[in-house]
């Protein structure tokens, strides 16, 4: 069983202004829930490459769906674009092309799914509250002998 936690959603048309528009959104969102600075900007990140994989390749209106869930934090986008997403190899000089390449990095998992019209991308990544101890070597109890 799912425990949604929270869920935001933001609907956005393709211009030049809409990667921002959507980093902004979730890094908000985000930033509400209180999540870790690391996986803010992770998920932000995502969303930007997502967000841009939408825009060149889809049409029409953008969806970015942002959920807090019970142990991870799941991001969605849907365009209106026909096929699937591709993510292959890609030369890590090439300026373009490794969106889903990065997403893939990031992310716990991704996918994608048809959807009436278009389709969702999708990226898990855990959730970490930003009052979460970092663990450091002087934070380990004394060894015994």
């Amino acid at each position: 069983m799912v425990d949604d936690r929270a869920e935001l959603i933001a609907r956005l048309l393709p211009t030049t202004r809409s990667a921002g528009e959507a980093r902004d959104f979730v890094s908000a969102a985000l930033r509400s829930w209180a999540c870790d600075e690391a996986l803010t900007a992770d998920v932000v990140l995502a969303t930007s490459e997502l967000v841009t994989n939408a825009m060149e390749h889809g049409r029409g209106e953008i969806t970015v769906d942002l959920r807090l869930l019970e142990s991870r934090v799941l991001l969605r986008v849907r365009d209106e674009g026909p096929g699937a997403p591709v993510s292959g190899d890609r030369e890590v000089l090439a300026p373009r092309s490794r969106g889903l390449t990065i997403v893939e990095a990031l992310s716990t998992s991704w996918g994608w799914q048809l959807a009436p019209g278009g389709k969702w991308v999708w990226a898990e990544f855990p959730f970490v509250p930003a009052s979460a101890p970092v663990p450091s070597v002087h934070s380990r109890p004394p060894a015994h002998h």
